[in-house]
């Protein structure tokens, strides 16, 4: 926190551990926010993970210290719990650039095309398709769908461009993409791998191809947190909140920013100030339509069927 005092901070940690006990919460945070709310969060991850954590959990109430879709993932698998946001308009700029229509359109075009919705997604999105996938596991479940079977993939086009390349298959997609992401040009990743020839670049799936393509290892949020913990020169090419932590959990290893430019202005909204807040407000409660948490469900369902 900019311009806080370290005994600020602490006062700030301690009151919302306190609240969150006396209003038996389970905090769950992203590991793209900023360190001082992952301190205070009982468990921090991706997505799914979080609200799978908060399900695992005996807290009556969910509050959720990321955006709105991971807010919807964390109800969704959570129904019969109180599932509030830290922050009321902290949202993803990629899960909108779609509409629930413009996917019924490419269905009504494809009729029998399995309909593959990357997680990070809105919820009405995520119920109009037929299998969830996460960035760990886009390349199995592409990988496990008939050959014969057309796939619409939505809606990140960058990290269907990416299973492309991994299968062979051909998708049928939206021009959408994370801005935080997509703004790393092949030239900018080059030249900074250039800049720490013995370090291993690792990207997120959500990068252009061509970054993709030259980086050591492509790997979800999780998987770049388990590279780290068994090697020691990396360049972390996703969102730089991932790059705070493992550089306070691991001080001892070089690890470096693919850029300090990947920031999500949504992710760093939630702050230990709006955590105690909503704590004590209990505003900004995530409902979910019947219909459409059941069919998300359904979708999600048969990621983890084809998975096993």
């Amino acid at each position: 926190m900019y311009g806080t005092s370290k005994a600020e901070i602490t006062r700030s940690k301690e009151k919302i551990i306190s609240l969150k006990r006396e209003h038996n919460y389970f905090i769950i945070a992203h590991n793209y926010v900023d360190t001082d709310v992952q301190d205070i969060a009982d468990y921090v991850g991706d997505s799914l993970q979080m609200a799978l954590k908060a399900a695992d959990s005996d807290a009556e109430k969910v509050l959720v210290a990321s955006i709105k879709i991971m807010g919807e993932s964390a109800k969704l698998l959570n129904p019969d719990k109180k599932v509030l946001m830290v922050h009321p308009y902290a949202d993803c700029r990629l899960a909108n650039l779609n509409n629930v229509e413009e996917l019924r359109e490419l269905k009504r075009k494809h009729p029998a095309a399995e309909v593959v919705c990357y997680v990070n997604s809105a919820a009405e999105l995520r119920a109009e398709s037929t299998i969830t996938c996460t960035s760990a596991n886009c390349v199995k479940i592409v990988q496990a769908i008939p050959e014969d079977k057309q796939i619409i993939f939505i809606p990140d086009s960058n990290i269907g461009k990416w299973v492309e390349y991994q299968t062979g298959r051909k998708l049928i997609m939206l021009d959408s993409n994370c801005y935080v992401h997509h703004q790393i040009s092949f030239v900018e990743a080059n030249q900074t791998k250039a800049q720490f020839p013995d370090f291993s670049l690792l990207v997120h799936p959500e990068c252009r191809l061509e970054v993709c393509k030259l980086a050591d290892e492509v790997l979800s949020t999780s998987q770049m947190i388990n590279y780290v913990n068994e090697h020691d020169k990396v360049i972390l090419g996703t969102e730089t909140g991932l790059y705070d932590q493992l550089r306070k959990r691991y001080p001892q290893k070089l690890l470096v920013p693919l850029s300090s430019r990947m920031v999500c202005e949504d992710m760093k909204l939630i702050s230990l100030d709006m955590v105690a807040k909503a704590l004590a407000e209990e505003q900004y409660e995530i409902n979910l339509d019947g219909e459409t948490g059941k069919k998300s469900l359904s979708s999600l369902q048969r990621m983890w069927e084809i998975l096993g």
